[in-house]
């Protein structure tokens, strides 16, 4: 027989499971609207760093919803947001069931901790820098040169 939930869990897997699909933010929220499957108000930074604007415009609105401080979880096989506490993103990054997290508006990946670190002239590890758009859409664009569109395959809409 299956043991009863109580409010108390439901609730709490609730709030982890709407935190986990949330973006996490510092601050106020972005005043960046989306418009049309698209990010107008970054298109010209886009265009700046060297990135395909109409491409990169959808790619950044179904990665991050226009939103530069998004982080998006990446868990283990078999791992879901169960099974890590509730905590603030610099805690929850440490939760053994996240394989690794994407950041920003291009949901940069934290594996490139190297490239960030040079490219957006930051501490080594630093990853919080890519929370900050031209930070971000600067290490976007090195990837993006260095190996096209493969690392945003799945939203880019091309195949």
């Amino acid at each position: 027989m299956a043991k009863p939930v109580t409010l108390k869990a439901n609730l709490r897997l609730a709030i982890v499971a709407l935190l986990a699909t949330l973006t996490f933010t510092t601050g106020q929220a972005s005043q960046v609207q989306a418009t049309s499957s698209k990010c107008p108000a970054y298109e010209q930074a886009l265009k700046q760093v060297g990135l395909p604007v109409a491409v990169f415009s959808q790619i950044m609105y179904r990665e991050s919803r226009c939103e530069p401080k998004a982080i998006g979880w990446n868990y283990y096989k078999g791992k879901t947001h169960r099974d890590c506490r509730l905590a603030p993103a610099s805690v929850y990054k440490r939760c053994s069931a996240v394989k690794s997290y994407d950041s920003g508006l291009l949901q940069v990946n934290s594996g490139w901790v190297t490239l960030t670190a040079v490219t957006c002239k930051a501490k080594k590890g630093d990853l919080t820098v890519l929370l900050d758009p031209a930070c971000n859409l600067a290490v976007a664009a090195a990837i993006y040169r260095s190996s096209g569109i493969g690392n945003w395959r799945a939203t880019s809409g091309l195949r």
